[in-house]
Parts: structure tokens; C-alpha cells; sequence
């Protein structure tokens, strides 16, 4: 179980083995925070270290950008429709633009799994060389790729040489039919890596957790799939935040001993269904919603809104001395294993290794989860339904990111337009406001019309275009009424030093980067942490280039030089790409080929 506190486990989970580096990876979540997916090709290109070095006081991770640039072009990042939050206006998100693909639910539910699967290549060897390697991994969680605060769970899986390892084929089959319930065109690249990776898991084999003697993976929702947790046990537990009657009368309705879920859905459940579960617990572990916080106006259904508490969903059974353990991203609703698209690896092991016991209970030294379970009292009479104003937004949320559109970028005077297009009208109820804007230019809020197609345009500068359009959707008459999300657009008339451009302008000026290259060339340097990095990066700098090697540099380099050149191997990359991207100081090029040559042997080309 993944602690409330640690907001990057699953981004520790992604990094790389030692002496590895990522070939490519395809995942899926529901909800995507891009500041997360910011943190994700950090987490794949910075193997071994535990964050981003920086110099005191100073958040500028240059490497962070370098490894965006490089990593970002190797993921297929599949969301659901209408669920991409509202992030801060910052430019470094076009690295992302071509990532993100949204998806829709086949059989009109959610596409809700949390998958990672990555493919790991030796660094340093030629690919498909004599000696090169490839190790793949797999992640199945409950948790989105956002920061939220919550209890999650995670099980990752690791390619191994053993005979006995797991079959994860059925996890490419997820992929594989994700392909065909795309919202807009999938470029053929990203059905090749996914062809690719779904071909890999299937001939791979991956190693058991310990204590775990089979692994089965469930695909629900693609089809028409039955349920498979089992009709009959001797001892069960359902942890679920999200509960329903029809879980009980349809999915599974036999006896349950005991349900931990939030008290907001245990209200809302027909004294019947409760009458079927023994014992019924809230959970809570002290935590609690910002309501404060602006994220609060917005609806629990929000993309943006952040999650607290429990997240885990978790169906455990116990037969003799056999437990089944039932992990991944369903909830104890009828939609979860009818309509919606889910993921569900089961864990069969013994009972005193994965029995419900061994889960929820404590140890002298450490709290457990059953610490966090409190007896559940219903409130009467049950809450009275908030009104429906909330609830049609979020409805045109939905409709409006299922709706085709595109960008078209022109030069314009001196700078740059882009027109946003939609074949279809914008669709929304009487009373709606709408607005939008390019995500990288916030200050370029503009209303549009409802009921009509799209057709916005926006002056801007090459380094702010934006193949991600942010709407915000508000109701005339409920100020409480609001949502906001971000929708993927294909642009088309991008020039092709767009990518350059941006890169030099976010690098900033030759102070900064001497400055942060000084922090890198550090002994003992302070270090910030990879979530400080994301939220630190992509803010407006001072775009001029005034400034050259300094000797405080020269020094630097010269000892790295003579006593870590291990470091400047390890950073020549970055001083290549920057290079090529015409970024650093006057004549530092020419420097850093002179001392890598004579460090290294070779020759330096940055």
C-alpha cells in the first residue's frame, strides 16, 4: 500500500535498472495531470539519482528539459476524454503535445485503468547491437498519473528469464483495443510502439511477486466480460471508495464480511445492500480536502480536483488456506464491471502470505490498515442530491472533448496566429459560459459562442503555441458551477525550429545557465526534489544571451576534469542538444570541446 505522503511513488516506480535507459512506453489512466506526465521522462532519463541538483535558492532544472525533449517522443500516453486537468499556463507542456491521446469507453462507461509498460535498453550500445539488452516492466495501479495525496496501490512487474514467471499478453490486449476508441487519428507511430510493446509482452515472461504462486490479469469493459471475483468464499473484504447497489444485487450478490468505502457513497446505498455486508467501515486516516483551496468550487467529478483519503480498490477472498487477492483500478460498482474499461490483476497465494489478515493488520512497529478503518454510521436522513447545474457541466465537459478538432498555425505581422477549428458544434446547456484559450498563453481567455463549431483564433509567439487548448465551462446563474480541462489539437503549419526556438527560450539566458551548470559541477551539491523540478519548470525567463564562460566555470570544469570525468560524460548529452539548439553562451561550445576531448580522448562534437 503506497503511503498518503509520498506523492512520486509511482514516478520512482518508472525509473529505469541500473545501467538501462527507456526504449519506449505506452500507458493509460483516466484522469492525467501534465505536470505528472512532466515528471514521468525526468523519472526514465535520470536513473540513480534521487532528484534534480540545483544551486541554493535556485529552481532552474535545465535537466529536466533535456530529458523531456528526449524521453517525451518515446510515450503513447492514453486518458479518458474530458479528464485532462487544468494545469498552470506554462510553455514547456508543447513537449508533451504529440504524448497524449484521448480515448473513449466502447461500451459508454470510462476508460479507467492506471497501466504503465516500459521497455528498458542498455545504455551505451548500439540498439539490436551484439550486446545490448532490452527488460520490460509492467504497472498496474489504482493511482491517475496526477500528485493526488491518497492510499493507492501499485504492483509492478518485472520481465524475467524464469520458466515459471507470469503471462501479461492480456495487458497488450488492453492497448491493442485502446487503438480503436481513439477520439481523433493515431499517428502511425504510436501504433507501431504499441504493436511493438503488446508483441513483447506476449512472448515475455515476468516475474511473481513474493509469496504469489499465480498471477491472472482481467480485462473488463472492451466486451462483454463477466465478472471475476468469485461467487463464493469463506471470508471476504472489499476496500473500495466508490460503492453501488447494483455491485451487490448484480455483480456480486452474495455475503460480504466486511466493506471499507467513503461515508458520502455508503450513504447513498439501499439498506438492503448494506444488509448483505456484515461489517461496514469508513476510512480515515486525519486527512481532509483543502476547501479553502480553489480546486474546491469545482465539482468531485472534476479532473482537477484533487484526491484525498482512499483510492485503493482492493477484493480479497479467502478459501481454506488459499487467499485470492483482486488489485487494480475497479471499484465495487456495477458500472466498473459492465460498462466501464478496467484492469484487474489477481494475486492466488497462501492464506498467512496474502490472506486479509496479513493486509490490513499492523505490526508492533507499524500501524496497518485496519488502524484507519472506523465503524460506519448512517447519516439520516441520507444527503439530499446537489443540484443538477454541477452535474450538466460536467456532461458538456464530456461532450465537447469527444468532439474532433485541429489547429492551424500561420505567420501573422511579426509574429504567429493559430486558429482553433471543430467540425461540430459546441454543445452545452442554456445559461453556459465558455472560454478558451491556448494552455500556454492564459492571458488569451476568450468566451465562444454555444451551440455553434469552433473557430478561434489567437495571436501569440511561436514559443507559445499550443497543441493543447484549455476550456473553462461556468454556469450564468450558480457562481459554484464550474469546470475546467484541457483538450489535445493536431497542429498543422508548425515550423519545424518551433522545438529550437522554445528550448533556447526556456533554457533562458548564459547567467542562468552557467549558474545551474555550476550547481551540476558540484561536489556536494544541494539537491532539490524531482517534485520541486516540474513545478519550478517552464516559467517565463529572461530571454537575452548577453554573458560568456565565466572563470568560476573554467575552474569547475578543469577540476571535473582532472577528478570526475565520469560527470562530463554525463553531461555532454545535454551540452550537445543545447548546442545544436544554439542556446549556450557564446563560445562555451568551443570550451566544452576542448575539455571533453582531452578528458575523454575523442572528440567532442556538442
Amino acid at each position: 500500500m503506497l503511503q498518503p505522503t509520498n506523492r512520486l511513488t509511482l514516478i520512482d516506480a518508472l525509473r529505469p535498472p541500473g545501467g538501462f535507459g527507456l526504449e519506449s512506453a505506452m500507458a493509460v489512466t483516466f484522469t492525467l495531470d501534465l505536470q505528472a506526465l512532466l515528471a514521468a521522462p525526468a523519472a526514465l532519463a535520470l536513473t540513480g539519482a534521487d532528484g534534480i541538483v540545483s544551486d541554493a535558492g535556485q529552481h532552474e532544472p535545465i535537466e529536466l528539459l533535456h530529458a523531456l525533449r528526449t524521453h517525451a517522443g518515446k510515450l503513447t500516453v492514453f486518458c479518458q476524454a474530458g479528464e485532462i486537468a487544468l494545469p498552470p499556463s506554462r510553455r514547456v507542456f508543447a513537449f508533451l503535445e504529440q504524448a497524449v491521446i484521448p480515448v473513449f469507453a466502447p461500451r459508454g462507461g470510462i476508460v479507467h485503468p492506471k497501466v504503465w509498460v516500459l521497455r528498458y535498453e542498455t545504455v551505451g550500445e548500439p540498439a539490436g547491437g551484439r550486446s545490448s539488452e532490452q527488460r520490460l516492466r509492467v504497472l498496474v495501479a489504482s493511482r491517475n498519473l496526477t500528485f493526488d495525496a491518497s492510499w493507492d496501490t501499485v504492483v509492478r512487474l518485472d520481465e524475467t528469464i524464469e520458466a515459471a514467471g507470469a503471462s501479461l499478453a492480456r495487458v497488450g490486449h488492453l492497448f491493442e483495443g485502446l487503438l480503436d476508441t481513439a477520439v481523433d487519428d493515431i499517428p502511425a507511430g504510436h501504433h507501431e510502439r504499441v504493436r511493438s510493446l503488446t508483441d513483447a509482452l506476449g512472448a515475455a515472461s515476468f516475474a511473481l511477486p513474493a509469496g504469489v504462486e499465480d498471477l491472472r490479469t482481467h480485462v473488463l469493459g472492451l466486451t462483454d466480460t463477466p465478472s471475476p471475483l468469485p461467487a463464493a468464499a469463506e471470508r471476504s473484504l472489499i476496500i473500495s471508495p466508490f460503492v453501488s447497489d447494483d455491485f451487490f444485487t448484480r455483480v456480486h450478490p452474495v455475503a460480504v464480511d466486511e466493506l471499507v468505502s467513503t461515508p458520502e457513497w455508503l450513504d447513498n446505498l439501499e439498506p438492503e445492500s448494506l444488509a448483505r455486508v456484515e461489517t461496514v467501515h469508513t476510512f480515515d486516516d486525519g486527512s481532509a480536502p483543502d476547501f479553502t483551496a480553489d480546486d474546491a468550487r469545482s465539482s468531485p467529478h472534476d479532473p482537477g480536483r484533487p484526491l484525498v483519503g482512499l483510492h485503493a480498490k482492493v477484493f480479497a477472498f479467502e478459501e481454506k488456506r488459499q487467499a485470492r487477492l483482486f488489485l487494480g483500478s475497479a471499484n465495487a460498482t456495477g458500472a466498473a464491471f459492465s460498462s466501464n474499461v478496467e484492469i484487474l490483476l489477481e494475486l492466488v497465494g497462501a492464506r498467512e502470505v496474502l490472506g486479509i489478515d496479513r493486509l490490513c493488520n499492523g505490526t508492533g512497529d507499524e500501524q496497518g490498515l485496519r488502524d484507519f478503518f472506523w465503524t460506519y454510521y448512517r447519516a439520516e436522513p441520507p444527503p439530499e442530491p446537489n443540484g443538477n447545474g454541477q452535474g450538466a457541466l460536467d456532461s458538456a465537459r464530456r461532450a465537447i472533448s469527444r468532439l474532433r478538432f485541429d489547429g492551424s498555425v500561420e505567420e501573422s505581422g511579426d509574429g504567429w496566429a493559430v486558429t482553433y477549428r471543430s467540425l461540430e458544434p459546441l454543445c452545452a446547456p442554456d445559461g453556459t459560459l465558455i472560454r478558451c484559450w491556448p494552455l500556454a498563453s492564459a492571458g488569451n481567455r476568450r468566451r465562444v459562442a454555444t451551440g455553434e463549431p469552433l473557430e478561434a483564433r489567437f495571436e501569440t509567439t511561436l514559443e507559445a503555441l499550443s497543441g493543447f487548448l484549455a476550456f473553462e465551462l461556468a454556469h450564468e446563474d450558480d457562481e459554484d458551477a464550474r469546470t475546467d480541462f484541457v483538450v489535445p489539437v493536431p497542429l498543422h503549419g508548425v515550423p519545424e525550429f518551433r522545438e529550437r526556438l522554445l528550448m533556447r527560450a526556456l533554457v533562458g539566458n548564459a547567467e542562468r545557465f552557467l549558474r545551474y551548470l555550476l550547481a551540476l559541477l558540484e561536489e556536494d551539491p544541494d539537491q532539490m526534489t524531482l517534485l520541486d523540478a516540474v513545478e519550478g519548470v517552464g516559467w517565463d525567463v529572461d530571454d537575452g544571451r548577453d554573458g560568456s564562460p565565466s572563470l568560476p566555470v573554467l575552474e569547475k570544469l578543469l577540476r571535473t576534469m582532472r577528478r570526475d570525468p565520469a560527470k562530463l560524460a554525463g553531461l555532454h548529452p545535454l551540452v550537445s542538444d543545447l548546442a545544436a539548439d544554439d542556446a549556450l553562451p557564446p563560445g562555451f561550445a568551443e570550451l566544452w570541446a576542448t575539455i571533453y576531448d582531452v578528458a575523454h580522448g575523442g572528440n567532442a562534437t556538442p
